[in-house]
């Protein structure tokens, strides 16, 4: 049953295809068309704006306690970063090195971002 449907729409499809082989391709869009007014994108905006005034006020609170640790007869590996490490990269890339043993590596990223 299922190769007979496939075969069916495999046949259907060549059909559709046949049928507008011959037509005329549409002619490619030359516009972006008419821009949405001001008022319909402040209506779906994903912030808050408030004008010039604009205040934002961000804050990470990153509070780390280390106590009472021990590291004996520990070898740690270089802390090297190849000249091509980036290359290709795209976003916000982020690097935390580890510089020894008993570090405490904590890491928070704000980004704050207006298009205009």
């Amino acid at each position: 049953m299922r190769i007979y449907f496939s075969m069916v729409v495999s046949v259907l499809g060549l059909c559709v295809g046949l049928a507008h082989a011959g037509s005329s391709e549409k002619p490619a869009m030359t516009s972006w068309g008419n821009p949405i007014p001001a008022a319909q994108l402040d209506a779906q905006r994903g912030g808050t704006d408030l004008g010039p005034e604009l205040i934002i006020i961000n804050r990470n609170d990153l509070k780390a306690k280390l106590y009472d640790n021990v590291a004996v007869d520990n070898v740690t590996g270089n802390n090297s970063i190849n000249g091509n490490a980036f290359a290709g990269a795209s976003g916000l890339p982020i690097v935390m090195q580890n510089s020894g043993n008993n570090v405490i590596m904590q890491n928070a990223t704000i980004l704050n971002l207006t298009l205009k």
